[in-house]
């Protein structure tokens, strides 16, 4: 015998509650995603400051004002 699928306004099937639990089962997922994700960020931040500029690199130009007597 068939049985009958009577589907009324306002009331969730199934799919409803597959949604939402979907959801809690990858929360942990997506909340350690973001948290590495955010920490990658700032070490990548934190070794492009400091990085050397190219006028560092160059010693400086001394000036010898030094007096030599003999």
């Amino acid at each position: 015998m068939a049985t009958n699928d009577i589907k009324r306004i306002g009331k969730h099937g199934p799919q409803a509650q597959q949604r939402s639990n979907a959801w809690e089962v990858m929360r942990p997922f997506v909340h350690f995603g973001i948290k590495a994700v955010t920490a990658m960020a700032h070490t990548l931040i934190y070794i492009v400051k400091h990085i050397p500029k190219p006028d560092q690199l160059k010693p400086p130009e001394r000036k010898s004002d030094k007096v030599i007597k003999i």
